[in-house]
């Protein structure tokens, strides 16, 4: 007879129980260190610390390079707004344009208002 045994099964099941609760104890463990030595951290720094020296002041130049930036990002979202519009313009003329198609009796459709009497198919005697 191959296979396991039920006892084999239980033995299994119990070892890989034991392995999980193991990874969690150890898991705990690392996160419990992590979590203290964050808290360890921002517990010993002063919060009250100000940074001296460490601004940027702008001269002449940078404001007129962040007014040219400005400009620039103005200039660009003017544009999107404009191409927004046409494929909404766009769209529209495509919602009309289905919404004016022809059903014929056979289940096709056609968005070309043509009447059947009018046109005719080339065909090799009629050119």
């Amino acid at each position: 007879m191959q296979g396991k045994t039920n006892k084999q099964y239980e033995d299994s099941a119990r070892n890989v129980g034991i392995a999980c609760i193991g990874m969690i104890i150890v898991l705990t463990a690392i996160a419990g260190t992590e979590l203290y030595d964050h808290v360890a951290h921002h517990w010993n720094s002063k919060s009250d610390q100000t940074m001296e020296g460490n601004y940027w002041i702008p001269n002449e130049a940078d404001k007129l390079w962040l007014d040219s930036l400005y400009e620039q990002v103005k200039r660009t979202e003017d544009d999107v707004l404009e191409l927004n519009q046409s494929v909404n313009r766009i769209d529209r003329k495509i919602d009309e344009i289905m919404l004016r198609r022809i059903d014929y009796p056979d289940g096709t459709w056609d968005s070309i208002k043509v009447k059947p009497s009018e046109f005719k198919p080339k065909v090799n005697g009629n050119r």
